[in-house]
């Protein structure tokens, strides 16, 4: 019989996925969060009804920065809580105004990604302001003409993804000089795809909330792999590594199981 084995030294384990036998998977893309410290996973394709294969990639990790006063003050750092798994923590974009009056969200990679699919935690219930998602063509911000997912009647009311066909003219930025008035902190020196996100108009709703903001790759020729046939692989979940796995199958459905392990020494919170 063969032996499984995880390359690398591990510390604490366990399914990433709360639902027994794995992730239920259709044609229609899921995104697998990964608790913080994620150090190996080990993805095992299984219970295929219709479907030849399941299809994922490991999409990047986000930076997702909030500000009030167009960064003349540190933004809210909501990166950690966007990508933890962790239901009990949440981004709070309630009341959040317009561009004009210094309010926006950046989310960024170290690679390209085609979109960023949002968990709601408190869905928005008022008004019929829009999302605009920009992105850095190296001198301004253009805007990406984004399909907004969590769009009902106004904007962030659903989960979904808000996704764009990813930009040729997209070009890595360096945050200290886009923003020169940007308080210094370990984002200002990174040179990543910055996209922008504004509202149309002030949130009169004060208690919108999201559970998670997790990446799209920006490839969707994605890895495939047949019923039974493991992955596993020692990563870096974190700033400049992996921030969620993006699975789906070629046609029905399927399963796949996630397991997680944290390097040796390490452990979940």
């Amino acid at each position: 019989m063969a032996q499984e084995v995880l390359a690398g030294g591990l510390g604490e384990t366990r399914a990433a996925s709360t639902t027994s036998g794995g992730t239920a998977l259709t044609d229609s893309a899921t995104f697998i969060q990964l608790p913080l410290t994620t150090g190996h996973i080990d993805l095992t394709p299984r219970n295929f009804a219709t479907a030849v294969v399941v299809k994922y990639n490991l999409n990047p990790w986000l930076v997702v920065l909030k500000t009030i006063d167009n960064l003349a003050t540190a933004p809210t750092d909501y990166s950690a809580t966007a990508q933890d798994a962790d239901a009990s923590t949440d981004i709070d974009v309630g009341s959040l105004s317009t561009l004009a009056n210094g309010d926006f969200l950046l989310i960024g990679s170290h690679l390209p990604f085609r979109g960023v699919y949002i968990d709601i935690d408190t869905a928005n219930t008022q008004g019929t302001a829009t999302i605009l998602v920009e992105y850095w063509n190296g001198s301004a911000w253009v805007d990406t003409s984004a399909t907004d997912g969590t769009f009902s009647t106004m904007v962030w009311a659903v989960d979904g993804l808000t996704y764009w066909t990813v930009p040729t003219a997209w070009k890595p930025g360096i945050l200290s000089a886009i923003y020169p008035s940007m308080p210094a902190s370990q984002y200002t020196g990174l040179n990543y795809y910055w996209t922008r996100w504004s509202v149309s108009a002030a949130l009169a709703d004060s208690t919108i909330t999201f559970n998670s903001m997790v990446a799209a790759n920006r490839s969707t020729a994605y890895v495939e792999r047949v019923s039974g046939q493991t992955f596993e692989a020692r990563i870096q979940h974190g700033l400049g590594g992996i921030g969620c796995i993006e699975a789906l199958t070629d046609a029905g459905t399927a399963n796949l199981i996630v397991n997680v392990a944290t390097q040796r020494g390490g452990r979940f919170a």
